[in-house]
């Protein structure tokens, strides 16, 4: 019955951390725990871009406690995409979108996403905490405009970028007493 079992800890997991997610994104965007309400979302899908960022922020900090973080991405990604475009188009897209095309767009924003987290742990280890903040605002940028950082939008994301680096343990120990 292993096989068995190993499905129920990768559904376990899936939930736990689409729980993750969805704590990370509503405290985010509607409130909650003392998050700052900074976000400017200018483009159309700039609240899916944004849910994609939590989902590469819940990876980054709960992978190292996942038995298989690949393929918990992979099917938390394909339920956020599905999610996404059947609950309201219009609020994550700013209209009505074909499945593959947010398949396409969202892995795309996903593995830039990646990318930073991962460029974001060697600054961080290496000790310059400025510039491992001023990638996080990047990537918050990144979800609102198509322009880069500018000083006044540093300024103006730099209290949700500390909060959501201040979290990532926290989400992490959320993730694992959830998947047990």
């Amino acid at each position: 019955m292993p096989w068995f079992g190993g499905r129920l800890t990768q559904k376990k997991q899936v939930d736990a951390a689409f729980k993750v997610l969805g704590n990370l994104f509503e405290k985010t965007t509607e409130g909650g725990a003392d998050a700052p309400l900074v976000l400017r979302f200018d483009l159309s899908d700039s609240r899916f871009r944004y849910f994609v960022f939590c989902l590469s922020t819940v990876q980054m900090a709960c992978a190292r406690k996942m038995t298989n973080p690949d393929s918990v991405l992979n099917e938390l990604m394909h339920t956020v995409i599905t999610g996404t475009v059947a609950t309201d188009s219009q609020y994550f897209f700013g209209g009505p979108v074909s499945p593959q095309s947010a398949a396409n767009q969202g892995a795309a924003y996903l593995q830039e996403y990646l990318a930073r987290w991962s460029a974001y742990v060697d600054i961080a280890r290496g000790g310059n905490y400025d510039a491992a903040n001023s990638l996080v605002c990047s990537m918050l940028r990144s979800t609102e405009f198509t322009q880069p950082l500018s000083d006044g939008d540093a300024q103006r994301l730099q209290p949700l970028a500390s909060w959501i680096q201040k979290q990532l343990n926290a989400m992490g120990n959320a993730f694992e007493s959830m998947a047990k």
